[in-house]
């Protein structure tokens, strides 16, 4: 048996929840994905999965073998990049994050000056604070950054310790609010929440907290719908609605000037927003930055340091 594919071909299943999406993923046929878990859990002598109506899902014993088969295919990968049978040096970096104009700048910079006389595999994924933990536990990703207001830090530092991870503050900041440079709100240097209340949202609509008790998220919930909002699920038409269509604004970390001039928007701080919040930069803790790791870390934090020199507010 090729124990490093079978345990690839788990770590897939268990990724999915599901034999054929992972199979479909494998670039392989379902039956014989089938068998080759089946021949694996033989071969451990325990049931990695059970099979539900619904899907497969990790059995006890198996979620303690599939994270350790994780941690066995990521130790192979570093040993397969710093000895690759041509010689050549992959430059590999993969990190899930916010959807933040400053994190993107940054990841822009760090690409930049890449050596693109060497091998690069990169992957960079925006998606939600909660999923970004569950994929730095599972070793989907290295390296996540994580974001979430004060009054909810308790829960993410508690699923951080649950899951094992390790974290750094890299910026704490209050919310302002963007929006054109048309709009008739552009002039004034601070809002109230008052100058927002006839005004449509734009916010990111897959937001979670995780282990959030049902009261608390009842309460989001209700206040969501008292809003005038529009839930994006990527960062891309964010910018677009908030530039064409009036009367719209965005609760933002600082963004960039180089975004807020490309956009014709402006950014405004807001006296009584109550959204003061932390960005974590989160890892296993026996996870071992690489160079790049490290290189696009101190990319990071000199474009917070520029943000927070030369961000001009109206």
């Amino acid at each position: 048996m090729n124990n490093l594919l079978h345990l690839k071909y788990a770590v897939e299943v268990a990724r999915t929840g599901s034999i054929s999406k992972a199979a479909e993923n494998l670039y392989m046929g379902q039956p014989h994905l089938s068998k080759a878990i089946r021949d694996l859990e033989d071969s451990l002598g325990i049931a990695v999965f059970n099979r539900t109506s619904k899907g497969v899902i990790p059995t006890e014993k198996g979620l303690v073998f599939l994270e350790q088969a994780r941690e066995v295919l990521r130790k192979m990968e570093e040993i397969e990049t710093m000895y690759s049978s041509q010689g050549e040096r992959r430059q590999r970096f993969d990190i899930t994050v916010p959807r933040a104009s400053y994190v993107a700048h940054a990841f822009c910079e760090f690409v930049k000056n890449l050596d693109q006389n060497e091998q690069i595999s990169i992957n960079y994924r925006e998606t939600n604070s909660a999923d970004s933990i569950r994929y730095v536990a599972q070793s989907v990703h290295n390296l996540a950054i994580i974001r979430y207001q004060i009054p909810y830090e308790q829960y993410f530092l508690n699923a951080l310790e649950e899951h094992d991870l390790r974290y750094e503050l890299l910026l704490e900041f209050d919310h302002v609010a963007i929006f054109s440079k048309n709009d008739p709100l552009a002039a004034k240097s601070v809002l109230d929440s008052a100058d927002l209340s006839d005004y449509i949202e734009i916010a990111h609509g897959d937001i979670t907290v995780p282990d959030l008790p049902t009261v608390q998220a009842r309460k989001i919930a209700k206040k969501q719908e008292e809003k005038k909002i529009i839930n994006v699920y990527e960062r891309g038409s964010q910018f677009q609605l908030l530039s064409n269509v009036p009367n719209t604004f965005m609760w933002v970390s600082p963004v960039p000037k180089q975004f807020l001039d490309y956009y014709n928007l402006v950014q405004v701080p807001c006296k009584s927003s109550g959204n003061r919040c932390k960005d974590l930069l989160i890892s296993r803790k026996s996870y071992h930055f690489t160079k790049e790791d490290l290189r696009f870390v101190q990319v990071l934090k000199d474009t917070i340091e520029r943000a927070k020199n030369t961000v001009v507010y109206r």
